[in-house]
């Protein structure tokens, strides 16, 4: 189960980048920015959770094999990455190191999702 929640963010890192560079048009800027920076600070987040867990609970044998599909919205790809994220936060131990790497994780899609739905 580590592997499919680390998974899930690391496609949520290229999504944010994907969405970051299509930006265009009225507020693209702030987008740009907001997505800029979702992408950055999850992708050092999301391998130092991956390390913290792998060390406490071992490495996987396999990360899932999935089909990648770029989101069209970023303000839904923040708030459903946010939503899996809430909902399945247990499977990766009840170590409160992880758990607090968690919480800045939905600390980071919190601000972004506020900074996507006010500032562009």
């Amino acid at each position: 189960m580590h592997a499919d929640f680390i998974s899930k963010l690391l496609h949520g890192v290229t999504a944010a980048h994907m969405l970051h560079l299509m930006t265009k048009g009225p507020g693209a800027y702030a987008r740009h920015k907001a997505l800029g920076s979702l992408y950055d600070g999850l992708s050092d987040a999301a391998d130092s959770l991956a390390e913290e867990c792998f060390g406490v609970h071992g490495v996987p044998a396999s990360f899932p094999s999935e089909k990648f599909v770029c989101p069209k919205d970023p303000v839904k790809f923040v708030s459903e990455l946010y939503e899996y994220v809430t909902r399945n936060r247990s499977q990766m131990g009840d170590e409160s190191h992880i758990q607090n790497s968690i919480d800045s994780i939905l600390t980071l899609l919190a601000s972004t999702k506020y900074k996507l739905e006010n500032l562009a």
